[in-house]
């Protein structure tokens, strides 16, 4: 019996171009560094340090003390100096990339249906991000971070997708096991990977090699919480 959904937000409450963002994003945050270091060698090592954050997780550390653990190593820089400016980012620059996200308001009725029947509702983003950044874009989405039972963040999950740790984490923060939840994504890897520990799966959009339990849009999602097909 599903009691809980878990919605991904890029891709799936909110629509973007990645790179654009991607661009956009690094094009804001380095320059808060500048003192500190080059734009080019900044930004190679925060995506070098994200990427080791994703990939290897190690055991008792958030995402937040193994991103930093490489990334003071390679800038030579302490984490009370980068923190600071980091957060001041995400409070006063961040925001501004709202232009470039679109809301998916088939989402949107697909999170209020939920709730509206009694779903317990999480959000299921990557957490590479601070928990402010990953409820800024929840804004985005139009919704609410207070919708959610649980919004996973850099600071306090201790895995990425598409480790099978971070759906686990998830169910275990609901104090459910994973057949008690439904992860909704676009993503074939990185969201349907959830079905390995047992979650249902819905792909937002065509599931071509049937890894799903099941897909369509988000209007179709939103019907059939509606009509209790889950």
């Amino acid at each position: 019996m599903i009691r809980a959904i878990l919605f991904d937000l890029d891709g799936t409450l909110t629509q973007m171009d990645q790179d654009k963002f991607m661009r956009n994003y690094l094009g804001l945050l380095a320059p808060r560094f500048a003192h500190l270091l080059p734009t080019e060698k900044f930004t190679k090592y925060v995506l070098k340090s994200t990427d080791v954050m994703i990939r290897d997780p190690k055991p008792g550390k958030t995402n937040l003390q193994n991103f930093f653990d490489d990334f003071t190593k390679s800038t030579g820089l302490t984490f009370n100096v980068l923190w600071p400016i980091f957060e001041e980012f995400y409070q006063q620059d961040f925001p501004a990339l709202r232009c470039l996200v679109e809301v998916n308001y088939d989402g949107k009725k697909a999170v209020e249906n939920a709730i509206q029947q009694g779903y317990i509702v999480a959000v299921a983003a990557n957490p590479v991000m601070p928990l402010r950044a990953i409820q800024e874009r929840i804004h985005w989405a139009e919704l609410s971070p207070d919708q959610f039972a649980l919004v996973p963040a850099l600071e306090d999950f201790h895995f990425c997708k598409p480790h099978i740790g971070f759906y686990a984490e998830i169910s275990e923060r609901l104090g459910l096991i994973p057949e008690e939840c439904l992860m909704v994504g676009n993503h074939p890897q990185e969201d349907m990977v959830a079905g390995q520990i047992g979650m249902k799966t819905f792909l937002a959009g065509e599931d071509s090699s049937g890894i799903a339990n099941y897909s369509g849009t988000l209007q179709d999602l939103a019907q059939l919480i509606l009509r209790g097909k889950l």
